[in-house]
């Protein structure tokens, strides 16, 4: 059966084995984004959306300790310095939860090493470079940056964004492969955005983008 679809494919014009060829490359690439970068991509806004609710959390409870603060100095008195002492044991519950929930994010340091080490099981791809992104802080949605504007004396919490690109070239099968094994890591990063292209019948290039999150700002390890 397989001879006589060949057979079939080959007695076509050019134009037609060409067109035939690129309509089932963007039927792949389609339903290679919905099987699996797509989910990824929501799984990655969902974690960020619970990292911003407690970074908020963390920047309110510090507002008010600042409030407080200021009108122990004017007035002191028992009742305020004890309202003090109980918000600044809340902040350090909310900060210990934000720690929490990010204790199983890889370091840093340790996801370029990830990532190479992923590929020695795959002779089928090549590295064609692996770099870090510019490390930047946790940026807050446009209404949590207004609401911080309005407010200097909001102190945001020390969360930073350590990025990484990657660029693979291989087989459809070989870069399929690499990402699933990828998907079962995804709980220690971030995926950001993928890029993919067939430069050279049946080669494909791919540029990969995730990041991590981590308290430090600077890089830590390898």
């Amino acid at each position: 059966m397989i001879n006589s679809i060949a057979e079939k494919f080959n007695a076509l014009e050019k134009r037609e084995r060409l067109l035939i060829a690129v309509t089932c490359t963007v039927l792949i690439i389609a339903v290679f984004f919905m099987a699996v970068i797509e989910p990824l991509m929501k799984k990655s806004s969902r974690f960020n959306a619970q990292i911003e609710q407690n970074v908020r959390m963390v920047n309110t409870r510090q507002t008010e300790i600042d409030a407080f603060t200021r009108a122990l100095n004017v007035d002191p008195s028992a009742a305020v310095r004890a309202k003090i002492a109980e918000l600044e044991k809340t902040d350090k519950q909310v900060t210990s939860i934000l720690q929490r929930r990010s204790i199983n994010l890889m370091d840093p340091g340790q996801m370029g090493q990830v990532l190479e080490t992923v590929l020695r099981d795959k002779p089928g791809i090549v590295l064609q470079r692996l770099s870090s992104l510019p490390v930047k802080p946790l940026r807050l949605s446009p209404d949590v940056e207004t609401e911080s504007d309005a407010k200097p004396s909001i102190v945001n919490a020390p969360v930073y964004s350590h990025g990484f690109e990657v660029e693979l070239r291989g087989g459809y099968e070989d870069i399929y492969d690499y990402l699933r094994h990828l998907e079962g890591l995804s709980s220690s990063f971030f995926w950001d955005s993928l890029e993919y292209k067939v430069s050279k019948y049946p080669d494909s290039e791919v540029t990969l983008r995730v990041h991590t999150l981590s308290a430090v700002e600077g890089w830590i390890g390898g």
